[in-house]
C-alpha cells in the first residue's frame, strides 16, 4: 500500500495555501476521486452557495397555477411544482433526460439539464401537518416558520432543531428540547429562556454552559444546580422572591438582564471545545461524537472532517447539512435520511446512494448527473440506462471530465473530483448562509458571477410600532393579532420592515409569560447568529495551565479560556 504524505497545494479560487493529510488521501482513494483543487475555506463557501437558508417567497405553482410558497421567487427559470405535486406521479422527470456529448463539458451539459426540470417548491420529507411555512424539514407538525428540522412540532421560528422540538419558539441548534425560547446551541432542556451552550437543564433563565441545572437565572459553568442567581446559591424562597424582583417577565426587565448577562458570562472561562461525551474532535460544538476534525455542529458522527451541522453520520467529508443515517458523503450538502455514498450531491435524500453530480434526487441509486429524479436508477443526465450500460458511459464520462473541464467565467477548471461551480446555484448569494460568514456586497457578488436577488421591502401599511408595545404580556388583548408592527431595525438590510403576531405565537409568549417581540424574524434569527463565534479555528494559551489550545472563541468573546483538563478540573 502506498504511503501518502502531506501536501501543500494552492487554491486555484483564493491562491492561498492548504493542505492535503496522508488520511484525506486515503479518504479520496477510497471513494476513488482525485484530491481537490479548492481550499476548505472556499469548499465550505460554494456548499453554502447552494442553498437557500430562511427566505420563502409567494409565488404560483407552474403546474396547478395554486398560490404557494416557495424559495424560488416567481421569475426563476424552471418551473417550481407545490412540494406535494412534485412528489406526485403527475409528471415524469425522464421526460427532460438527454443523451450525453462527450464533445462538451459534462457539468455545462448538467447545467442546462438542471435549468429545464421542475423544482420543488420548499424541501421536505415525510408529511407535512399543518406546516405551510416549514422548509427543509422532516415531518413537520402544527410548525410555523421552521427551517432545518427533524420532527418540529408546535414550534415556532425554529433554525436547525435536531430530533423531536416541541413547543419551541425562536431558537437556533437545538437538540432534543421542549418549551425553550431564544435558546443556542442547547440539548434536552425543558422550560429554558435565553439558555446557550446548556443541557439537560430546565426551568432556567440566561444561563451558558450550564449542565444538569434547575431554577438558575443569570448562570454560568454550573453542573448539578439549583435555585441559582449570578452563580449564587439561595433558598427555594429567597431565589423566587428575587426572581420576581429582576422583572424578566417585562421587556425592559430582559433588555437589562441581557447585557448584565453578557459582562458576567465574560468573567468566567470558556472552554476552548464545546464537546460534550465526544473525543478526538476539533472545531465546535459536539456531541456524542469521534474522530470529527475541522467541523461544527456535529452530533452522534464518526470519522469526519470539513463538517458543518451533520447528525447521526459516519465516514464523511466536506458536508454541509444534516445526516440522519449517512454514510460516505463528500462533497454534498442538503442530503440526509437513510443515504449512502453520495458524491458532490444537492438535496438528495431518502434512501438515495451511489450518487454523483445529482440535484433533488430522493430515494435514487446509481445515477450521475441527474436532476429531479424521484427513485430514479441507472440514469445519466436523466436517461436510464441497463445497469452494464450505466457503468460503462458512467466510467467514459468520468475520464471525459479531466480531460475536458467545464471553466467558469473566472477561468477556474472544474473536472471530476470538484463540487458543482458556485456559479450553478439556484439562488441570489445574498439568499445564502454564505453571505452571513463571508458577506459580500452586491457589486463585489456579481464580479464573481454570483447571483444577486433584489429583494424589495413590502411597504406595509403599519398600523403600531414596536415602541408602542406593552412591557408584559399580561397587558396584551387578542386584538394584537390584526396589527402590522412596525420592526424596531426597519432600516437593517435584513428586516423585512414588519411582523405580525400568529395566534399560536401569542399562546406561547402567553404560558411562558413573555413580552412581545420588537423586531421581525430575520432579525431576530441574525441576532442568535451573532451569538456564536466564527467557524474560524485559531490558537491561544489556556489562562490557566499556557498550554496552547485551538478553539472558535476569540479574545474579545471569551477573555478567559481553559484548556480541557483545566476547565474539568474548574467546573466539575
Amino acid at each position: 500500500m502506498k504511503i501518502m504524505k502531506q501536501e501543500t497545494k494552492i487554491c486555484q479560487n483564493c491562491k492561498q495555501k492548504f493542505t492535503i493529510d496522508p488520511d484525506d488521501f486515503g479518504f479520496y482513494e477510497k471513494i476513488k476521486v482525485p484530491p481537490p483543487t479548492f481550499c476548505p475555506e472556499c469548499r465550505l463557501l460554494r456548499r453554502f452557495m447552494h442553498t437557500s437558508e430562511t427566505v420563502l417567497y409567494k409565488r404560483k405553482c407552474d403546474f396547478s397555477g395554486k398560490e404557494i410558497f416557495s424559495m424560488y421567487p416567481e421569475n426563476t427559470i424552471f418551473p417550481v411544482y407545490e412540494t406535494d405535486i412534485w412528489y406526485s406521479d403527475a409528471w415524469e422527470p425522464y421526460q427532460y433526460g438527454v443523451d450525453y456529448d462527450p464533445k462538451r463539458p459534462f457539468l455545462e451539459q448538467f447545467l442546462e439539464l438542471q435549468n429545464k426540470v421542475p423544482r420543488m417548491s420548499i424541501v421536505r420529507q415525510g408529511m407535512a401537518v399543518n406546516s405551510p411555512y416549514a422548509h427543509r424539514v422532516t415531518d413537520p407538525k402544527n410548525s410555523y416558520m421552521v427551517f432545518r428540522s427533524s420532527y418540529p412540532e408546535n414550534s415556532m421560528y425554529l433554525y436547525n432543531g435536531k430530533m423531536h422540538i416541541t413547543d419551541c419558539c425562536d431558537c437556533s441548534w437545538l437538540y432534543e428540547c421542549e418549551l425553550c425560547y431564544e435558546c443556542v446551541n442547547c440539548a434536552n432542556c425543558y422550560n429554558v429562556k435565553f439558555g446557550q451552550e446548556s443541557k439537560d437543564s430546565r426551568d432556567c433563565s440566561f444561563i451558558y454552559s450550564c449542565r444538569n441545572c434547575s431554577n438558575c437565572v443569570g448562570c454560568v459553568n454550573l453542573v448539578n444546580a439549583e435555585y441559582c442567581i449570578w452563580n449564587k446559591k439561595y433558598t427555594k424562597e429567597e431565589y423566587f422572591q428575587k426572581l420576581k424582583e429582576m422583572k424578566l417577565n417585562t421587556f425592559s426587565g430582559i433588555e437589562k438582564m441581557k447585557v448584565e448577562f453578557e459582562d458576567f458570562r465574560k468573567q468566567f472561562p470558556q472552554r476552548a471545545i464545546m464537546s460534550i461525551k465526544s473525543e478526538k474532535v476539533s472545531g465546535n460544538w459536539f456531541l456524542n461524537s469521534k474522530n470529527v476534525k475541522q467541523s461544527f455542529d456535529c452530533e452522534g458522527v464518526k470519522d469526519g472532517k470539513y463538517l458543518f451541522m451533520v447528525f447521526n453520520a459516519e465516514d464523511c467529508m466536506d458536508y454541509f447539512e444534516w445526516g440522519n443515517k449517512a454514510e460516505q458523503i463528500y462533497e454534498s450538502e442538503n442530503c440526509g435520511l437513510d443515504i449512502a455514498r453520495l458524491y458532490f450531491c444537492n438535496q438528495c435524500w431518502m434512501g438515495a446512494h451511489d450518487l454523483y453530480y445529482c440535484n433533488t434526487c430522493p430515494g435514487a441509486h446509481d445515477c450521475f448527473g441527474c436532476v429531479g429524479l424521484k427513485k430514479g436508477e441507472y440514469s445519466i443526465l436523466n436517461k436510464q440506462y441497463t445497469k452494464g450500460e450505466y457503468k460503462k458511459l458512467k466510467d467514459e464520462i468520468i475520464e471525459q471530465m479531466a480531460k475536458i473541464p467545464y471553466i467558469d467565467n473566472r477561468g477556474l477548471a472544474y473536472r471530476f473530483g470538484e463540487n458543482f461551480p458556485a456559479t450553478f446555484s439556484d439562488f441570489g448569494y445574498n439568499e445564502t448562509i454564505a453571505n452571513y460568514y463571508h458577506p459580500l456586497s452586491k457589486v463585489e457578488a456579481k464580479e464573481h458571477g454570483y447571483k444577486w436577488a433584489e429583494r424589495k421591502k413590502t411597504n406595509y401599511k403599519i398600523t403600531k410600532k414596536a415602541t408602542e408595545l406593552p412591557e408584559t404580556i399580561g397587558e396584551v388583548d387578542d386584538s394584537i393579532l390584526s396589527e402590522v408592527i412596525e420592526c424596531a431595525e426597519k432600516d437593517n438590510p435584513n428586516s423585512v420592515g414588519a411582523f405580525r403576531i400568529i395566534q399560536n405565537e401569542l399562546n406561547f409568549y402567553r404560558r411562558m409569560g413573555l413580552p412581545l417581540p420588537r423586531a421581525c424574524f430575520d432579525i431576530r434569527h441574525i441576532r442568535r447568529m451573532d451569538k456564536r463565534p466564527p467557524l474560524k479555528i485559531i490558537e491561544r494559551n489556556c489562562s490557566q495551565c499556557n498550554t496552547e489550545v485551538e478553539t472558535v472563541y476569540t479574545e474579545e468573546y471569551a477573555p478567559i479560556i481553559y484548556c480541557e483538563s483545566c476547565y474539568q478540573k474548574e467546573v466539575y
